[in-house]
């Protein structure tokens, strides 16, 4: 049979099907080979996929704890509630203006009410503008700004109304977390603020 006979052959045959056959001649090369290797070549082999599969079981460990911690964050997140109204201030300044009075009064009722006893958070923040240097010797930086804007709120609480928790938290975020572009003057008046969170149960 000369090479004629096999072009035909290979002619006949789809693609598929030749793939197949190839895949087989591979195999049987591949089987006669490990046999020539003997026992240690496939038991050097068999070790190595071994460890490749503790990798793997390990691997899958920590992604499912990753996913715990993810879903542990994500139940945490849920749990807290931010009171409603916000405390506005004015441009460069952690003074409460009777608009912002006005707005604690109204927050100290709904801890009252609502949530007495409970832990909450005094969240201050800042637009992006950075601090004049007429202000700057009484608030060296926005996230300093931040900071007394919610220590006025949280004095106020305490002193107006009495309000004291088992545990309370004062958080100063600058101009970290906007809720309105810097770039309007309304966006900045939006971000100067103080928000008050209370923790889940």
């Amino acid at each position: 049979m000369g090479p004629l006979f096999w072009t035909n052959i290979v002619s006949c045959m789809s693609t598929s099907t030749l793939r197949s056959v190839l895949f087989l001649c591979v195999a049987f090369v591949f089987s006669i080979s490990l046999t020539a290797c003997g026992g240690q070549e496939v038991e050097r082999l068999q070790t190595q996929v071994d460890s490749l599969q503790t990798v793997n079981d390990e691997l899958s460990r920590t992604v499912e704890r990753l996913r715990t911690s993810v879903r542990e964050q994500q139940q945490t997140q849920e749990e807290t509630t931010t009171l409603e109204p916000v405390v506005y201030f004015p441009s460069g300044s952690a003074w409460l203006t009777d608009r912002g009075k006005r707005a604690i009064d109204e927050l100290a009722q709904t801890i009252n009410r609502e949530y007495d006893g409970r832990a909450f958070r005094i969240k201050g923040y800042t637009d992006s503008m950075p601090i004049g240097d007429s202000l700057r010797s009484i608030y060296p930086s926005n996230w300093y700004l931040s900071a007394q804007r919610a220590a006025a709120v949280a004095h106020y609480l305490n002193t107006e109304h009495g309000i004291q928790t088992p545990t309370l938290e004062i958080g100063a975020y600058g101009p970290k977390v906007p809720v309105a572009s810097n770039e309007t003057r309304e966006g900045r008046q939006k971000n100067r603020r103080v928000e008050i969170v209370v923790d889940g149960q």
